[in-house]
């Protein structure tokens, strides 16, 4: 396989994916809500006839009810906003990944518009492509049996995305029947998970991945780790690296939050194809006739 790669997917992503069934997570809130509302009215009636009999009692359980209601709220609240808050290593401004407005160190990178990713010897790069409208949608990096997936979406000035993400991603292993540990690591709070999976002789089996996210200025980039970035610590430390040497280019355009940032594919593709075409079409247009280079011997 050469440098570049396509792998298509037969789904357009427009936004994030999270790996939820939002769908059953809707239909079970439904229930609960549906349930409580039934057990309210069930003690309705019981309620409005002991109310009588107890008295300044009944007041003072109203109160207490009350305030601790308002207590779960305000830590609601507070979760709410701990989840809205941006999530990324805090030295990310001077060792990445790096916003196209900030000052960042002269690599070797590969344009794919919204991403600039660093390239190095022996790495490929595989571009995974909508199946129906061909965008990019993500560029994984395969280097020494090990790959790291990268996409882009963006997120308003002033919340993040990782954090949330993160729950949910660990929610989804959990309703899977799966593990999911968080670690902190240089690349901030990472997601290591264990999903149920069959091996390629049948057998019932584990599939190890690691998750990492970083929230940046109006956008966030996520990471996948695979194949031996999950066991090896060398080879991940290798593409982690390579992750902190991106440049997410946003653009300036107004997008929805979680609305995905499609990648451009390289020119160097074409190009490879063409220069091909040109030394085949060379070597039809060879006279086999004709003759070649010569040597004269000077005696």
């Amino acid at each position: 396989m050469g440098l570049f790669s396509r792998f298509s997917k037969k789904s357009s992503a427009e936004k994030i994916d999270d790996t939820v069934d939002e769908e059953h997570d809707v239909d079970d809130a439904v229930t609960n809500d549906t349930e409580a509302e039934e057990s309210t009215d069930s003690d309705s009636d019981s309620t409005d006839d002991d109310s009588d009999q107890t008295g300044s009692g009944s007041d003072e359980a109203d109160s207490q009810e009350s305030e601790d209601a308002t207590d779960d709220d305000d830590v609601d609240e507070l979760d709410e906003e701990a989840l809205l808050e941006k999530s990324a290593p805090y030295d990310r401004s001077e060792k990445g990944p790096f916003d196209a407005g900030e000052d960042f160190p002269e690599l070797n990178r590969l344009d794919l518009g919204a991403l600039k990713v660093p390239v190095v010897d022996g790495m490929q790069v595989r571009l995974d492509t909508d199946d129906d409208s061909q965008r990019v949608l993500a560029v994984t990096l395969i280097h020494e049996g090990g790959g790291i997936q990268l996409q882009a979406f963006a997120t308003p000035r002033s919340e993040g995305l990782w954090n949330t993400v993160r729950k949910q991603l660990a929610d989804s292993v959990a309703s899977q029947g799966g593990e999911a540990s968080e670690l902190h690591t240089s690349l901030g709070r990472e997601l290591a998970v264990e999903v149920p999976a069959k091996t390629e002789d049948g057998r019932p089996g584990k599939r190890a991945m690691r998750f990492a996210g970083i929230d940046g200025p109006r956008w966030f980039v996520r990471a996948v780790f695979s194949g031996k970035a999950v066991t090896d610590d060398e080879i991940r430390s290798e593409l982690s690296a390579l992750f902190r040497g991106v440049v997410v280019d946003r653009g300036q355009e107004a997008m929805a939050p979680r609305e995905l940032i499609v990648l451009t594919a390289p020119q160097v593709d074409a190009d490879s194809e063409n220069d091909d075409e040109e030394k085949d079409k060379d070597k039809d247009e060879l006279n086999p006739f004709e003759r070649g280079p010569e040597i004269t011997e000077v005696r």
